[in-house]
């Protein structure tokens, strides 16, 4: 048997039992992928960090993410709230920047502080947006899929990804993104075989504030509460369909209200004569627990 310790932490938010909480074991050396998977389905957040020594001595640590139903190459609230985790304890407790290895890739970190106090932690996404070809289920479908009305969709869905791909459904207005339940038999029949399963509604408050909503039944997660992936991956589609811009544009994203959790999330990209340059995704967290698991 052997101790593997784990902290919970609330990410997106500055206000414990709010935001989208994650578990992190900061150090899973020993653990194989099945013990990690079986690990990831007892704390049945949305996802699971586990925590193992570099591969390039120059990054700060080697991190898995899983679902409670499988292993993901990428997810923002797991980076961000395991750069909180590993920037309050141990030996990246007094640095500024941190790399994780993560399946996409390297992800830089940027951890502000005020004083001793995390204010937040902000990453680097380490693929830009990608607009993925798909011939995407009608608005139609799409209603039945969120029990609106078409009147409710107010444009063709687009499948965006920067590393998880998500499709991004607009909604006529908050209200409407409030009204939105998922009708799994109508998810299943309208996205068997389509490129992802992952729905995610938006809705515009006003010129740099969405309010959005992700349903992924089929990685266990019913609704998420904080999707930093997929808002990473929105900023390609604000991009597009606002074209033309350049410099660092800046969003507010929230989300988690309809699941009792609000959360806030940071979005800018880079933008070069309407061409993303590069995304960062940022926002607070909480640390709510810790403990050891004997395995």
């Amino acid at each position: 048997m052997r101790d593997h310790r784990y902290y919970t932490c609330d990410v997106f938010t500055d206000r414990m039992f709010s935001g989208n909480p994650l578990a992190v074991l900061t150090d899973a050396r020993g653990l194989d992928d099945q013990a990690m998977q079986s690990i990831a389905r007892e704390f049945n957040f949305s996802e699971t960090t586990f925590v193992t020594p570099p591969a390039d001595r120059r990054h700060t640590a080697r991190v898995r993410i899983f679902t409670p139903s499988r292993e993901l190459p990428f997810a923002g609230h797991p980076t961000v709230g395991t750069a909180f985790v590993l920037a309050s304890m141990g030996a990246a407790s007094d640095v500024s920047e941190l790399v994780l290895e993560e399946n996409v890739g390297p992800v830089p970190v940027h951890i502000e502080r005020d004083g001793s106090r995390i204010v937040r932690c902000t990453f680097t996404s380490a693929r830009l947006p990608e607009h993925i070809e798909a011939s995407a289920p009608s608005r139609a479908a799409l209603a039945g899929v969120l029990q609106l009305g078409v009147d409710d969709i107010t444009a063709s869905a687009e499948v965006w990804s920067c590393g998880v791909p998500y499709l991004i459904v607009r909604v006529a207005s908050p209200d409407a993104l409030t009204r939105a339940q998922l009708d799994l038999t109508h998810w299943r029949e309208t996205l068997a075989g389509f490129v992802t399963q992952e729905v995610y509604p938006i809705a515009q408050i006003d010129e740099s504030t969405w309010s959005v909503r992700m349903f992924a039944p089929g990685a266990g997660v019913a609704e998420d509460p904080a999707t930093g992936s997929a808002a990473a991956a929105l900023a390609g589609w604000l991009v597009r369909h606002a074209p033309g811009q350049s410099g660092t544009l800046q969003w507010t994203v929230l989300q988690g209200e309809a699941v009792g959790r609000p959360s806030r999330i940071e979005l800018e990209a880079d933008v070069s004569h309407g061409a993303v340059q590069a995304v960062r995704v940022g926002g607070a967290s909480v640390m709510v627990s810790e403990g050891t698991l004997r395995l």
